[in-house]
């Protein structure tokens, strides 16, 4: 619970650090990460319970495949190069779970994993995009 909550507060902070100093990508990005995971703890209030990697997480199939299609698609917008590698790392996600499909023998833990951190990779990422593009608005304003 304590990596969930440091999750939740350094997607907080990205999103409010987009929201204040990013452009419409890196907002929109921001904005579908939180989406994902408002979804995610409301499908788990329903539920009862967090993801068990023991058996194929269909609503995280789903919801890892319909995140990667919008930020795909904010990403072939964009005029940044940022939001094709979180698109990327989303994809890495969809991918675990193609693993899992054809080989149910893979371990729970590992399953995890796989589809977990590019989940944070993602948000490590949007906050470094949104830096890079508040750096260069503020250069190109003194110049």
């Amino acid at each position: 619970m304590v990596r969930f909550s440091i999750q939740v507060a350094l997607l907080l902070w990205v999103a409010l650090y987009a929201w204040k100093k990013g452009g419409r990508p890196e907002r929109h990005v921001a904005l579908v990460l939180l989406g994902m995971l408002l979804a995610n703890v409301i499908y788990a209030g329903i539920v009862g319970n967090w993801t068990d990697y023991r058996v194929m997480p269909w609503f995280r199939v789903v919801l890892d495949i319909v995140g990667f299609a919008f930020i795909l698609g904010i990403a072939l917008r964009a005029d940044r190069w940022w939001p094709l590698c979180v698109s990327g790392v989303q994809l890495q996600a969809i991918l675990a779970h193609v693993l899992r499909a054809i080989d149910a023998s893979l371990p729970p833990l590992v399953y995890a994993i796989m589809e977990r951190w590019p989940f944070w990779i993602a948000v490590v990422l949007t906050g470094l995009g949104t830096y890079l593009h508040a750096r260069q608005e503020s250069t190109a304003s003194r110049n």
